[in-house]
């Protein structure tokens, strides 16, 4: 059964094309300009003959009619957007809509790093920060598939603003454009991607090396919150900073032993599946939904 996954991320969008639990096409391109481009991207796509579509938004969602409830990264405006009835006209395949973070989840909880285990929290490290809850094997959804919304723990009440109206949210800290705005504050280096502070960190630069710190401090505080609340032992973290998490990881792993008194032994593990995690869990729920 072919089954195809798009992962709709605030600077890039993914996707491939499932035979079973096997990859058999990918790509990635700049996130089109709005939704209406977007669904026609992804209708091209699907002209391969796909038998469903899983298609996963980096924000809330409404499973049940398929449509866009507060997506605030991409271009363009996506809130209220009927994402699964407009690409399922265009296509005429059935289509699931679902957030980014779950996906990626559910790709790394049935075929990553987290798979053969229950009890697992989920961190998606890319132009946002989104996260995701494992219980007893399964994805925790909520009602706006909202459940799991680590980026949005506050750990810096007068922090930067957030794009959800929060001030000191992780994203702000951990995200990529909070990573090129602490780096650029300040100093007199032409900066433009987090890739780029994570070479210079790697370089010996001490501010680069400070920003990632404070974006592990970060990550720190919220997961430690996450692993109190939910009473888990085992993260996985990925998405496109993840990359630099070696350098968040002295930070981070101090936040949670300062925490193990109550939240106890805190496994980190980095994702397997690579930059196509968030678009095979897509794929995976259109291929349960189909």
């Amino acid at each position: 059964m072919t089954r195809l996954g798009i992962d709709v991320g605030g600077t890039y969008t993914k996707w491939v094309v499932l035979e079973g639990e096997t990859v058999v096409g990918e790509g990635t391109v700049p996130t089109p300009p709005d939704p209406d481009e977007t669904m026609t991207f992804v209708a091209s796509l699907a002209a391969r003959r796909v038998e469903s579509i899983g298609i996963g938004l980096p924000g809330h969602v409404d499973r049940d009619t398929g449509t866009a409830l507060f997506v605030p990264n991409p271009p363009g405006d996506w809130d209220g957007y009927p994402v699964g009835s407009r690409l399922s006209a265009l296509t005429g395949a059935p289509v699931t809509v679902v957030n980014d973070a779950r996906a990626f989840g559910l790709a790394e909880l049935l075929l990553g790093a987290a798979r053969g285990l229950p009890d697992v929290l989920f961190a998606v490290l890319g132009t946002g920060v989104g996260g995701a809850v494992a219980l007893r094997g399964g994805i925790l959804v909520g009602p706006r598939d909202n459940l799991g919304e680590i980026g949005h723990v506050t750990v810096s009440p007068w922090g930067p603003v957030c794009c959800c109206g929060n001030r000191g949210c992780v994203e702000t800290f951990a995200g990529g454009p909070g990573i090129v705005r602490a780096f650029g504050s300040g100093s007199p280096k032409e900066i433009a991607s987090p890739k780029e502070i994570a070479e210079a960190a790697r370089a010996g630069d001490g501010r680069a090396l400070g920003v990632l710190s404070r974006a592990g401090w970060a990550l720190g505080v919220a997961l430690g919150d996450a692993a109190a609340f939910f009473g888990v032992g085992t993260v996985v973290v990925g998405g496109g900073i993840s990359g630099a998490l070696d350098l968040m990881r002295s930070a981070l792993d101090k936040e949670l032993e300062r925490r193990r008194p109550l939240i106890g032994e805190i496994a980190v593990l980095p994702a397997v599946l690579g930059p196509m995690a968030g678009a095979i869990g897509a794929a995976l729920y259109g291929r349960r939904s189909g």
